[in-house]
């Protein structure tokens, strides 16, 4: 197992705030390495004029009230999340549950996978699998109807694409699986995870510069670009599974918490309850343990004949050694570190001496970071077909 550099850290720590919160991150940096003020060097700063000893005293015992309620909340609070943390572990067992209900992998999405990866593959033999797909027809025809995207005919009006077969053949056949895939994850991505809001798009945002890093950099290094493209968006999905499962069982252990409190009249615990809300940097602890893991799992459940990128994921989510990594894993690797590098920096969470300092950790393919540097990390890099 690797250990992290100082600046890998950092990086890490970074990440993670940006995951909960933009502004809360940029603040934790702008304020790194300050100590933070008591609540008696608060109050003194609030005046010029010197406190009064019988003053400094009552601010010294409401500092106090406060730590010993502080304490008592996060006494709850951990009470809480070894509960979720239990009722977690125990579902991410249940692969075949994680894999239908909460990512909704379809049936047919892998073979559909396989299909259009292949260059013998034709709009006549994706059309009938693709029709399988309860979602993707609706789906696709929003993608592609997009005004960037919007075709004029010789009399100045919108063409608007109708049928699923003129959608599957809008940007060609090469650009299948990265449609797929991105419209497939996008479907997964949890929709409440109050009060942080932001973390539907920070995932977003992570799975799509991750797929667009490994497409480019497999470019460079001669691996299968749709393959890269395809595991950089999937090694996410077990980032969704742990986020989907945290915020539903923490509400579950705090009703049957609350419950159990009132009936006992255990009246002070109660009332902590109420004031206990979803922890941001427990999720990222879940997150950081069983993320990576749960990716390879659903994966090696897809069972995908053509698009072998299993086996790869499984030597990331294991943390083998960058010399041992087989060239697809070690494209994963290094496009998930790099997206997460153009994240911060476009969040302005980096600055330039830590960015030398963290790509050079990096080790990248000669040619890659030049490629790197001028692509466009947030959207598809798709061109109509018109043909």
């Amino acid at each position: 197992m690797s250990i992290l550099t100082n600046t890998e850290e950092l990086i890490k720590q970074r990440f993670e705030a940006l995951f909960l919160d933009v502004k809360a991150a940029q603040h934790s940096a702008i304020n790194e390495g300050k100590p933070e003020l008591s609540v008696i060097e608060i109050e003194q700063s609030k005046t010029a004029r010197s406190l009064l000893r019988v003053e400094k005293q009552a601010i010294r015992e409401k500092d106090l009230n406060i730590k010993s309620d502080l304490s008592f909340l996060n006494t709850i609070t951990d009470q809480i999340n070894i509960e979720v943390a239990k009722r977690l572990n125990e579902s991410i067992q249940d692969t075949d549950h994680l894999y239908s209900k909460i990512i909704g992998i379809d049936r047919s999405l892998p073979e559909l996978l396989d299909l259009v990866g292949i260059k013998a593959a034709t709009i006549s033999k994706v059309e009938p699998i693709a029709t399988e797909l309860p979602w993707f027809f609706n789906d696709l025809m929003k993608f592609v109807n997009q005004p960037k995207y919007r075709r004029i005919d010789n009399k100045g009006k919108t063409v608007v694409v109708e049928t699923m077969r003129v959608g599957l053949s809008f940007f060609g056949l090469e650009n299948l699986m990265t449609i797929l895939t991105s419209l497939a994850f996008k479907r997964s991505l949890p929709q409440i995870t109050d009060p942080y809001p932001q973390i539907k798009l920070r995932i977003w945002e992570e799975a799509l510069a991750t797929a667009i890093s490994c497409k480019q950099i497999a470019s460079v290094v001669g691996v299968n670009q749709d393959h890269a493209f395809c595991i950089g968006i999937l090694q996410t999905t077990g980032k969704v599974v742990v986020s989907k499962l945290y915020f539903r069982l923490f509400e579950s252990v705090l009703r049957e918490a609350l419950l159990e409190t009132h009936n006992a009249q255990k009246h002070e615990e109660h009332s902590a309850l109420t004031r206990i809300t979803p922890s941001g940097p427990f999720l990222n602890h879940l997150i950081d343990t069983h993320a990576l893991k749960i990716s390879a799992k659903l994966i090696d459940k897809m069972a995908m004949k053509r698009v072998m990128i299993a086996n790869a994921m499984f030597e990331v989510a294991n943390n083998e050694s960058a010399v041992n990594l087989s060239p697809l894993a070690l494209v994963l690797k290094q496009g998930k570190a790099y997206a997460q590098y153009r994240m911060l920096k476009g969040h302005k969470l980096i600055d330039l001496q830590q960015s030398k300092d963290f790509i050079r950790t990096l080790r990248m393919p000669k040619g890659s970071l030049e490629l790197l540097k001028t692509t466009d990390m947030h959207s598809l890099d798709l061109s109509i077909n018109n043909d």
